[in-house]
């Protein structure tokens, strides 16, 4: 399962998912809100669908509940995935998939240590391979209010190039010639440009709910690999940074992120740091993470920003989810990614070895 894309959200929704809202009525009557959490993934090889309960008892203690599992899980709940043909003339359920309630902890996913229980630490998973040709929709119906809610999202294909291009990864002579962002001098006029695109699968007009697409976000993140080799005791250690380029729109299937020269010099800078005794630097390849999001992950981060989180936020309970039910809220949707390994260029790497900025981190080369 992917680490980097969406860290704001998952941050988000654990906080709500473990915690109480401040956004109910201290003197209203215990009421259960679910919160519904995944995010569908092509080369996931199982998904997990976190849903919980949001809760506030004003004749119990918050700290005494949330040590209890049954203050944020149901005791039964029927989870299922309906799949809908979004190419057909007139899109329906094609199939439906059960999924089955599993303890995350003994997944390999443990729960972080905290004031809240750690166990159980139940999510609900399915194993079916994603297909692009149909939307994934999950209905939950809890039995013992007949309460159902439910959220659709699409799929975006990770493991086609033709669908989820990045020239740098794809394309022969860009792969070849290697990340370039050297100058001279290096200035801010000087940018490295990293773009994609997708296209959804050509199996007929893509159509979901009027989106021409399922990407409308994009992310693309650096990891700066290098080698401390240490001549005085013939060890070599290998270490890695990463540095995020942050999120930019996909505008007709398109994304371009560029990050100027001095900012990625000065990146690199800080993350080798002043080297040590009897240490030279050698660069390795680097390894470029892009990843894609849907119109609804777009919207509710966006809203997140207008409306701040933390003790200077409107809400601590996000304003925007696109769960549909009575007493629900959440994030169900999609993401595509693509990684691959790339060199950096010769001219790159000697104007890294002689740039004054460099002058402490040591860089004599590359362990390729």
């Amino acid at each position: 399962m992917k680490r980097f894309f969406f860290l704001a959200i998952t941050t988000a929704f654990l906080f709500l998912m473990d915690s109480c809202s401040t956004k109910f009525n201290v003197a209203a009557p215990y009421k259960n809100i679910t919160v519904i959490y995944g995010f569908l993934d092509q080369a996931d090889t199982a998904h997990y669908i976190r849903i919980q309960k949001a809760f506030l008892d004003n004749n119990k203690s918050a700290i005494t509940m949330a040590q209890t599992p049954d203050s944020s899980f149901y005791a039964s709940l029927n989870v299922k995935i309906e799949r809908i043909n979004i190419y057909a003339t007139t899109p329906g359920v094609h199939d439906t998939i059960h999924l089955n309630r599993v303890d995350l902890n003994l997944e390999g996913y443990p729960k972080q240590q905290g004031v809240f229980f750690n166990a159980p630490n139940y999510a609900y998973k399915f194993t079916d391979v994603l297909d692009p040709l149909y939307s994934y929709r999950i209905v939950v119906t809890n039995p013992a209010t007949g309460e159902v809610d439910s959220a659709e999202a699409p799929v975006i294909v990770d493991n086609d190039p033709l669908a989820f291009n990045i020239p740098y990864l794809d394309d022969s002579s860009a792969n070849r010639a290697g990340l370039s962002f050297f100058g001279t001098p290096i200035n801010t006029n000087d940018v490295l440009d990293i773009g994609g695109t997708y296209t959804p699968p050509p199996y007929g007009t893509y159509n979901f709910y009027g989106q021409t697409t399922p990407a409308a976000v994009a992310q693309v993140i650096i990891r700066f690999n290098w080698v401390d080799s240490n001549y005085a005791t013939h060890t070599n250690t290998a270490h890695y940074a990463d540095d995020d380029l942050g999120l930019i729109p996909v505008l007709n299937g398109a994304f371009d992120i560029s990050m100027n020269n001095v900012d990625i010099y000065s990146a690199i800078r800080s993350a080798l740091g002043t080297a040590p005794a009897s240490t030279i630097r050698l660069l390795s390849r680097c390894t470029l993470f892009a990843y894609l999001g849907t119109p609804d992950y777009y919207t509710y981060e966006q809203i997140q920003q207008s409306q701040g989180t933390g003790l200077t936020g409107s809400e601590i309970e996000p304003i925007y989810t696109n769960v549909k039910g009575a007493n629900v809220l959440g994030l169900f949707t999609s993401r595509g990614s693509r990684v691959g390994n790339i060199s950096i260029s010769d001219e790159t790497v000697d104007s890294l070895i002689a740039s004054p900025l460099m002058s402490n981190v040591n860089i004599k080369g590359t362990a390729y």
